[in-house]
């Protein structure tokens, strides 16, 4: 990743993309996840396109990845 520090971009993340990685972490599709939080799939797709793109990673999956390893689970 493309981060001086690896959990900055946590906190960075807009509610919308953190809702959507919090269900894809969770074994959600996109296209549930973008359902879910009443968002388009293109525009689901873009939000994760655009992060991904930020932190310099090639796939959702990868993506995906890095979120679950940094996340603080809920109590």
């Amino acid at each position: 990743m493309a981060e001086d520090d690896p959990v900055d971009w946590l906190r960075r993340l807009s509610p919308v993309q953190r809702a959507l990685l919090d269900r894809l972490a969770d074994g959600a599709t996109i296209a549930a996840a973008a359902a879910a939080e009443y968002l388009s799939l293109r525009t689901a797709n873009r939000r994760i396109a655009d992060l991904r793109q930020e932190l310099g990673l090639a796939t959702t999956r990868e993506l995906v990845a890095a979120y679950r390893s940094r996340r603080v689970p809920p109590p």
